[in-house]
């Protein structure tokens, strides 16, 4: 199935717009700022520090989704 392309533009546009439209706080974080140290398990349970981490790689993701058949 093909979409048209103004259908994808106008989409792109209303994302671009919905991430301009929101405010920054003091407490938000900035480009280039270093994140506070942190601590998570991964879905085996293992803990990973993020100062751990930073020490062997260039950098880190943080992916988070809500668990798969949870009831909202």
């Amino acid at each position: 199935m093909k979409i048209p392309k103004q259908i994808v533009l106008v989409l792109i546009l209303f994302t671009v717009n919905a991430c301009s439209s929101t405010t920054a706080t003091s407490d938000s974080f900035m480009i280039g700022q270093a994140a506070n140290d942190f601590s998570l398990p991964d879905q085996d349970g293992k803990i990973w520090k993020l100062s751990v981490v930073l020490k062997t790689h260039r950098g880190a993701v943080l992916a988070f989704y809500p668990k798969d058949d949870t009831k909202l």
